[in-house]
């Protein structure tokens, strides 16, 4: 007998949230393992910035708010 759709939905709403605890346990014990707070600090903000390059601000010659707003 095939079950219903309501009863498979059910379970693998369950399934899913058993495998996110599984999920999230083992990230807290990779993280107490691991236990260095400020290099992880550290190594994030050098992969943000890695990928940006920096470039100086380009004066541009649009017209300000103001003039958009007067229409003129």
């Amino acid at each position: 007998m095939a079950k219903s759709k309501e009863q498979k939905k059910k379970e693998r709403e369950k399934r899913v949230a058993k495998q996110k605890l599984a999920n999230a346990a083992r990230r807290r014990e990779i993280a107490k393992k691991t236990d260095d707070g400020s290099t992880n600090a550290a190594r994030g903000r050098k992969v943000i910035t890695a990928g940006v390059k920096q470039h100086g601000q380009v004066q541009t010659n649009k017209p300000t708010v103001a003039h958009r707003r007067t229409g003129g």
